[in-house]
């Protein structure tokens, strides 16, 4: 009676955003597409009095929902606009386990801590998933119909973390997948791709912004 799993389940989507910005529209467009894909989502949404009880009764459907009724993913529609509700809504996601366990880590904290996760991770960056996480193989994926829709356009800035730019700098700079996870991308910093015969010109262009060096050089694993 299982239903399959097809995606990190269970998952928990929170919007947030001030009133009449479209949260409940986009909750309810992606709660429909992820169940019209086979993916069990329900959207859980406020009352708008006595907000503070509704907020801890749509917590509570949506561990019901995920623990009794098989749901994969939960979209929690509220405003979300004050730090206490997001901490409520974050020790819940913690206490729970819906959040990945190496979230919010730095690398010496998840080798201290997970250290054969970070051995794992170590042999096959690109199809390592961290617990509850997302491998770059998978992000690969995501992806796809962003890069078909940057192949129509022209001057296209994009704001993104690190893993997302290694994904799109190995397409456009043709690298295989065992280099992609391994790519410098600095933090603050732009890189500018021009398009030229056969690939793509790249160009670094530093925001002055402080910041850590989180580069973390290809280590050379040992099989036994």
């Amino acid at each position: 009676n299982s239903i399959p799993q097809f995606c990190n389940s269970p998952t928990m989507i929170v919007m947030v955003g001030l009133p009449a910005r479209g949260k409940t529209y986009i909750s309810k467009k992606l709660t429909r597409y992820l169940n019209w894909i086979g993916v069990p989502t329900k959207g859980c949404r406020l009352c708008i009095f006595s907000i503070r009880a509704c907020a801890s009764a749509a917590l509570k459907d949506v561990a019901i929902y995920f623990t009794k009724d098989q749901g994969q993913v939960a979209v929690f529609d509220a405003t979300n606009t004050t730090r206490e509700r997001r901490a409520v809504i974050n020790s819940f996601a913690k206490e729970k386990g819906y959040k990945g366990v190496c979230e919010e880590m730095t690398y010496e904290e998840i080798q201290e801590n997970f250290p054969e996760e970070f051995a794992l991770r170590d042999q096959d960056k690109y199809r390592y998933r961290y617990p509850k996480g997302e491998s770059y193989e998978d992000l690969v994926h995501r992806l796809e119909p962003v890069i078909m829709e940057l192949e129509r356009q022209e001057n296209v800035l994009v704001v993104c973390h690190q893993a997302v730019m290694r994904c799109l700098l190995a397409y456009f700079l043709d690298k295989p997948a065992d280099e992609l996870p391994h790519l410098r991308c600095p933090l603050h910093t732009v890189l500018k791709l021009t398009p030229i015969a056969y690939g793509c010109k790249v160009e670094s262009f530093y925001l002055n912004v402080e910041a850590v060096n989180t580069h973390r050089e290809r280590p050379q694993v040992r099989f036994h």
